[in-house]
C-alpha cells in the first residue's frame, strides 16, 4: 500500500493530496487547510457552512460568513453613510427630544382645567402623539451618536452592536414610538 500521494492530518486521518487546500476540512480537524494560502478563514466553526472562503470573496460587499466577518475586517463604512442624513438625523432628533418634551409635561399641566369630555380627548391624544415622538426623537439621537463614536470602525463593532442589548433597546423605542405615534 503506496502512501506517497497521501497527506497525514494531525488527527491520524490521511486524505489525498489534491484535498489539501481545497477549502473544505477533509481531514476533521483542519490541518489540511492549516499554511493554506488560498482562503479566509471565518471566525466560527459551523457544521452548517464550511469556515474557509477563497480570497476573493473577501470584501467583496457579499457576506459569506455566518458572523460577517469577511466583510468586516476590511470595511471603512459608518453606521449613517451620508452627511446630509446625519446632519438631518442630529437635527430632528435634537428638536423632537426638545419639543416634544415640553408637551407633555405642559399637557400635563393644563389638563385639570379642560371643561369638555373632546378637549380631554384631544389633550390626551397631543400627549399621545408627542411621546412616541419624543421615542423616535431618542431613538434617532443614539443611532448619530452611535454613528459618530464608532465612525468608520462601525463595520468592526456591528456584530457585537448588532446582538447587544442597546441596539435590542433602541428598537424597542422605536418600534413603540413609532406604534404610539
Amino acid at each position: 500500500f503506496e502512501m506517497v500521494n497521501v497527506f497525514t492530518c494531525a488527527n491520524g486521518n490521511c486524505v489525498p493530496y489534491s484535498q489539501v487546500c481545497n477549502l473544505v476540512d477533509d481531514c476533521g480537524d483542519g490541518t489540511d487547510e492549516d499554511g493554506c494560502n488560498n482562503h479566509f478563514v471565518c471566525n466560527y466553526k459551523s457544521l452548517l457552512k464550511n469556515s474557509y472562503i477563497p480570497l476573493s470573496s473577501l470584501c467583496d460587499g457579499k457576506y459569506d460568513c455566518l458572523d460577517l466577518s469577511d466583510e468586516t475586517s476590511c470595511c471603512q463604512r459608518d453606521l449613517i453613510n451620508h452627511v446630509a442624513l446625519k446632519v438631518s438625523s442630529w437635527f430632528i432628533g435634537t428638536l423632537s427630544m426638545v419639543l416634544n418634551g415640553i408637551i407633555p409635561v405642559r399637557n400635563l399641566y393644563t389638563i385639570k382645567t379642560v371643561k369638555t369630555f373632546s378637549a380631554l380627548t384631544d389633550k390626551v391624544l397631543i400627549t399621545l402623539i408627542s411621546i412616541g415622538d419624543l421615542l423616535v426623537g431618542i431613538y434617532l439621537f443614539f443611532i448619530v451618536s452611535i454613528d459618530a463614536y464608532h465612525g468608520k470602525n462601525f463595520c468592526k463593532k456591528q456584530i457585537d452592536w448588532l446582538v447587544s442589548s442597546h441596539c435590542s433597546v433602541l428598537g424597542v423605542v422605536s418600534t413603540v414610538g413609532s406604534q404610539i405615534s
